[in-house]
């Protein structure tokens, strides 16, 4: 009989372990719920997908100092937080990269999630693969997935769409040039030869990419002729035949000034045809714009965009923009400092479908100017308003995540509260929110004395963990 019970109490203890190692949503800000922590090794640049079912594909590279280079790793969780794979994730593609650069993670029409990232297995110089695995972990494309390019010119930088016809689209920068190929179900190339967006005497760096309607993706991208020159960002449209749908000219975004250097703005798909974007900029000095361009491609936002404060003795930067596409308003959230960038807060503002300010022409304070310092803005849409993301670091190494959740209107729904309290340095943040209205966001974070990677849900109501 005792032998039983023990027998009894060993398969309790055994099923525990494995359900912790498994893991769920966290409901306490100060454990959050751990993909990578792996350590010694380096964990770093997440990006999350929620799938329509409320699960959830996340990405990351780990370096391992056992075996260098920066590594492709990918988990899936249900709609619990509870990993899908093996824990620390399933190894993708194991590279020699010693160092990261942007990379592509989506999902297509059948659940499976696709990567794009640059790859060493190929050769010294970096081919841009691009990888298909399945809900199940299987490898669809192969252990080495679909190589796009195969010369001796820089690639940088790819990234990846499911489009709304099956199909998969890549797009990447080749040397001086934007480069668009699309993918059957079974990896093969679509187009031939592949789109190629470029011009004589500029540089085109690709910014980003995502599906659109019937098939079709928009594709941006800066373009500059030189490092002390003018970087400017562009945009177009590609049917799912191959077809230029925005001019051979593309769309002019931003032409009166300059990006700040490095920044290769991110933007999102309107749910209609078109694309709303957010960028910041070295001139003028240190402001944030938000643009709308329509299925057609014309602007809804005045030419360069729309300043999300006319307070040009403070500075603006890293925006997060959101769209409400019931009520056609655009969310611009960014870090605001005072002009000799001693002290930092968060603002927000809020546009109509013309570009107007709602919030007023200097924008919502969220976290008025002060000591800590606030980075890594990040937001997502939800009801009328937005649930806004920041790290608050009072000193190195003291970052928690804030959040607050706000209506239409700028009022509060949730005061701010914490969505990581452990105390570490926190980055990369990615954000993402499901139809459901259930968000997640996942960072890299050093609280166990190397880079991890963690994620954390919140629901609509603003708590943490399962309901």
């Amino acid at each position: 009989m005792k032998n039983r019970f023990a027998l009894v109490a060993l398969l309790m203890i055994s099923f525990t372990a494995v359900q912790s190692a498994w893991g769920q949503w966290s409901s306490d800000p100060s454990v959050n719920l751990p993909l990578a922590d792996k350590l010694n090794n380096d964990q770093v640049q997440p990006k999350v997908k929620p799938l329509p079912n409320d699960q959830w594909y996340v990405s990351w590279f780990d370096y391992d100092p056992n075996a260098p280079g920066y590594s492709v790793y990918l988990q899936r969780l249900d709609s619990n937080g509870v990993e899908q794979f093996v824990h620390d994730g399933l190894l993708v593609a194991a590279l020699t990269n010693s160092s990261t650069e942007d990379y592509g993670l989506d999902f297509d029409t059948q659940g499976n999630a696709l990567l794009a990232f640059l790859d060493t297995r190929e050769g010294r110089n970096q081919q841009v693969t691009a990888a298909k695995i399945s809900s199940a972990g299987t490898a669809l494309w192969g252990p080495n997935g679909v190589q796009l390019t195969t010369n001796n010119n820089p690639h940088y930088a790819p990234k990846i769409t499911g489009t709304s016809d099956g199909g998969v689209v890549v797009a990447w920068t080749n040397n001086t040039s934007v480069m668009v190929q699309k993918l059957d179900r079974q990896g093969h190339k679509v187009w031939s030869p592949p789109i190629v967006f470029s011009e004589s005497g500029y540089n085109y760096n690709l910014s980003d990419l995502h599906a659109a309607d019937n098939g079709s993706v928009i594709v941006s991208w800066e373009r500059d002729n030189g490092f002390t020159s003018n970087h400017q960002l562009r945009a177009n449209k590609i049917s799912a035949q191959g077809k230029i749908l925005w001019g051979s000219s593309n769309v002019v975004l931003f032409d009166s000034g300059s990006l700040q250097f490095g920044e290769f703005p991110y933007f999102l798909y309107d749910g209609n045809g078109g694309a709303v974007f957010s960028w910041y900029t070295s001139s003028p000095t240190l402001q944030v714009f938000a643009q709308h361009i329509r299925a057609d491609g014309s602007e809804a936002f005045p030419h360069n965009g729309s300043a999300g404060s006319t307070n040009t003795l403070n500075v603006h930067v890293e925006p997060s923009v959101s769209y409400n596409a019931a009520s056609d308003q655009t969310f611009l959230f960014w870090t605001e400092e005072d002009s000799n960038q001693f002290t930092n807060g968060v603002s927000g503002q809020k546009f109509d479908g013309t570009g107007t300010s709602l919030w007023s022409s200097t924008g919502l304070v969220i976290v008025p100017l002060g000591s800590d310092t606030q980075t890594f803005v990040e937001n997502v849409q939800i009801g009328t308003g937005a649930l806004v993301f920041w790290v608050d670091s009072p000193a190195y190494g003291q970052d928690t995540m804030q959040a607050i959740k706000l209506d239409g209107s700028g009022n509060v729904i949730c005061a701010q509260f914490p969505v990581s309290s452990a105390p570490a340095s926190k980055y990369g943040l990615s954000d993402k929110i499901a139809r459901s209205g259930l968000a997640a966001v996942a960072w890299a974070d050093d609280r166990i004395g190397n880079n991890s990677i963690y994620i954390q849900n919140v629901n609509p109501n603003c708590t943490l963990g399962t309901q």
